[in-house]
């Protein structure tokens, strides 16, 4: 998926209708910017630049080429190969800018029955979220030191939860936000119990009840938070255990809801991730122990199972 930049097409526009500005009245010295721009704009736009032409890629082709022809003929020293610089009063002949501008209306048809068809689209802004943020940056969110703990794979569901979420697609940004959650969970519950997780033995279910027995031990001082396990339930009940049902759909609100919900629940996680290990190391192995804990069992991270079997 690309960012299209709406500008780029008035730019098209303006930079070949420039060639037959009424200012220039066809002289040579007046068009030698306008037939220059015109061929660097269009030739990238053929190229693919900011929309890859299709049906209308070939009158774009024998635009360009008629523009070079011009330029060349006008501008470029056919001995020597080398630009020159008309002086004096040379008009460019009139039938050849007849003919451009022939083409140039053309290309502009073409081009349109194209867009009639492109599949561009936009997109309404989520409650007090960015469209283009929800896109492109979903995972500022959070900050430089949360995201420095969090799993590479729990990011990249994050980001995704923020595109499907702009697109309107309620119950697939959901599924990404409950990955997110349950994979910054994983790191979460393996430090907290000092055992690693195999990928068999994975449960949303079985990382609640265990955290909740470690959180009454009131010997612990750094045990599991209450309140965010708390959170982490109501997750599971409101939102995970639903999303597993075939039948079931979760519309944009509860998208738009569950998306602040599980960046206060992330953000919550990781905070606490970050001073278990601060109380186990010192404070210069501090930071080699945080890039340990996102990086510790991410190339299995990237296919997590989301089976319906472990939201019991």
């Amino acid at each position: 998926m690309q960012h299209l930049n709406p500008y780029r097409f008035y730019e098209l526009a303006s930079k070949l209708h420039a060639m037959f500005a009424s200012t220039t009245q066809n002289r040579v010295s007046d068009l030698f910017a306008p037939l220059a721009e015109a061929q660097a704009v269009l030739d990238h736009w053929i190229k693919g630049g900011p929309y890859a032409l299709e049906t209308s890629k070939a009158d774009a082709t024998k635009l360009l080429n008629k523009i070079s022809g011009v330029f060349n003929k006008y501008y470029i020293d056919q001995t020597s190969k080398q630009i020159k610089s008309p002086t004096g009063e040379d008009r460019i002949d009139a039938h050849e800018l007849a003919m451009l501008h022939a083409l140039v209306e053309k290309f502009e048809h073409s081009l349109a029955a194209e867009l009639t068809h492109a599949p561009t689209y936009t997109a309404s802004k989520r409650g007090i979220f960015s469209t283009y943020d929800l896109i492109e940056n979903a995972y500022q969110s959070f900050s430089p030191t949360l995201r420095d703990v969090m799993p590479e794979a729990a990011l990249t569901e994050f980001n995704e939860a923020g595109r499907a979420l702009a697109f309107g697609l309620g119950t697939a940004s959901c599924v990404h936000l409950l990955r997110a959650i349950e994979l910054v969970l994983k790191k979460y519950f393996e430090l907290f119990s000092g055992t690693s997780v195999a990928k068999t033995e994975r449960s949303y279910s079985i990382y609640l009840k265990k955290l909740a027995t470690l959180s009454e031990d009131e010997s612990n001082p750094s045990r599991p938070d209450k309140r965010l396990l708390q959170m982490l339930a109501q997750i599971k009940e409101h939102y995970r255990n639903p999303v597993t049902i075939p039948d079931s759909t979760l519309n944009i609100d509860q998208a738009t809801s569950l998306f602040s919900l599980a960046t206060a629940v992330i953000t919550l996680m990781s905070e606490q991730i970050i001073l278990k290990l601060e109380s186990k190391t010192s404070g210069k192995d501090a930071k080699a122990a945080l890039t340990s804990v996102a990086a510790a069992s991410d190339d299995s991270d990237d296919s997590y199972d989301f089976r319906s079997s472990q939201a019991s």
